[in-house]
């Protein structure tokens, strides 16, 4: 099933968002994994600090205790920066700890009683370098620092406990991302190839259906190409009709012409009026043929546009219409009411054929004892004011009106009367073509318009032609 441009869109976009989505909770994902891993990193380090702060201690202790029972200050090298190794390492942990309130006072409280066994440490190994201390006083000054080292340890093991459950957390928090991540990632990589293939196959079927399509556009193509011949050999066939139409048809009737008036006039008045009404059929029929071969001789050339369109006044035109039959008008007693009609884009021959045609049916078709008249109208109307399928071409249309007080007819013959040979009256048969109102319907179409009547018997017939509105 080939999709629909819309739903090719919607499908992308859904894809997109999918893949953003997934690639969020993946970015989160890792982002939460670093962050447990430091997290656990972190505890670690703090554990490391505190041992390092004990160690320091346990090393002044013994560096202590050295120098009390032997007073040989060769062991109190361990003591040196001791203090300032101790005070770095508690800053430190502080910085790591600086989100922990809980870890924040127990640090305190271990920095305290650090500085307070320095201060001791230093105390008494003044007082026994200066005047040496008793047996009693020295047992006295290493059980308080057995005493003060047991309240360190206390603390230190109380913050580790802290960091042995923030760690315990922490790696079960990293353990969970750590399954967590893959498995998102997993997730992405099987959508976006799921997508891909979904798009490839789409892909591969749509150039299939192109390829065949190509395929039948080239049969197509070549179907069009050998009408296009054909039409080119009817066009010269019809060039060939048009030739015999204007000289080879005509000439046979010039001929039956002239020598029935040979006849007429070497009979002189030996003619019978029978004979004489021989001959006025004759010539009556002739000049039908004759007028018959001049419409199909227009009828061809209407069939198609042989120039490109200009601007066209049809103000212009209906007067050069109005002076060509003008003698028939005259003859008639003819009125012609015309309004202001517009510019527009057309043949100018055609235009002027069309007008001349529709003047000529009007005042062949009138009513006995009633002069013709004939009002044309113009407007300038929107598309969806047109009640005609397939001519809402043009947002706006010119309409032109058409209307006389002629004969008129039945409504069920306003689509035969435009069509080839077909005649509705039959009084006025003998000069009609059937050609006349067939032309105006070409000309019209060839101009991108439509045309159509109403009409009552007695009581006239109204044209309504339409021609695109085009910007001039």
């Amino acid at each position: 099933m080939q999709l629909s441009t819309r739903l090719a869109r919607l499908i992308f976009i859904a894809t997109a968002c999918i893949l953003l989505i997934l690639s969020f909770i993946l970015y989160a994902q890792v982002k939460d994994l670093i962050t447990s891993y430091n997290q656990v990193n972190e505890a670690t380090v703090v554990n490391l600090k505190l041992e390092q702060v004990l160690s320091t201690l346990k090393d002044a202790e013994i560096a202590q205790r050295g120098f009390l029972l032997t007073k040989d200050s060769g062991f109190l090298k361990p003591m040196e920066g001791a203090n300032e190794r101790s005070e770095n390492l508690l800053k430190q942990l502080h910085n790591l700890t600086h989100n922990n309130a809980e870890q924040q006072k127990n640090l305190d409280a271990l920095e305290t009683f650090v500085r307070i066994r320095f201060r001791n440490f230093n105390t008494v190994i003044e007082q026994y370098s200066m005047e040496g201390i008793s047996a009693e006083t020295r047992k006295m000054h290493l059980l308080a620092s057995a005493s003060s080292m047991d309240n360190i340890r206390q603390h230190i093991a109380a913050v580790q406990d802290i960091e042995k459950k923030l760690l315990s957390e922490r790696e079960r928090i990293k353990r969970k991302h750590s399954l967590l991540a893959p498995f998102y990632a997993f997730i992405l990589i099987l959508t976006a190839l799921s997508i891909l293939i979904f798009f490839y196959d789409r892909t591969m079927k749509q150039l299939l259906r192109t390829r065949k399509l190509l395929a039948k556009l080239r049969i197509v193509n070549g179907k069009l190409r050998q009408k296009n011949h054909e039409m080119e050999l009817y066009n010269k066939e019809l060039d060939s009709f048009t030739y015999i139409a204007s000289h080879d048809l005509k000439e046979p009737l010039r001929k039956i012409t002239t020598y029935s008036n040979l006849v007429a006039e070497e009979a002189g008045e030996n003619l019978t009026e029978k004979h004489r009404s021989y001959f006025e059929r004759i010539h009556n029929s002739v000049k039908r043929m004759q007028n018959l071969l001049d419409d199909l001789l227009l009828y061809s050339h209407s069939t198609k546009p042989t120039a490109d369109f200009e601007a066209v006044d049809l103000n212009t035109i209906i007067k050069q219409v109005e002076e060509n039959l003008a003698e028939e008008i005259k003859e008639t007693k003819a009125s012609v009411y015309t309004e202001t009609l517009p510019v527009i884009r057309g043949l100018p021959f055609q235009l002027k054929q069309l007008f001349e045609n529709l003047f000529l049916n009007s005042l062949k078709y009138k009513q006995s004892g009633t002069a013709p008249s004939i009002t044309i109208e113009s407007s300038l109307i929107d598309k969806t004011k047109i009640k005609k399928a397939g001519f809402t071409k043009a947002n706006q249309y010119y309409r032109i009106v058409f209307k006389d007080n002629g004969l008129g007819f039945e409504q069920t013959y306003a689509e035969k009367i435009f069509q080839l040979f077909q005649r509705v009256h039959t009084s006025q048969s003998d000069e009609s073509t059937g050609i006349g109102l067939t032309i105006c319907k070409k000309i019209i179409e060839n101009h991108n318009g439509f045309i159509r009547a109403t009409s009552k018997v007695n009581r006239g017939t109204l044209f309504e032609i339409y021609f695109p509105y085009n910007k001039i």
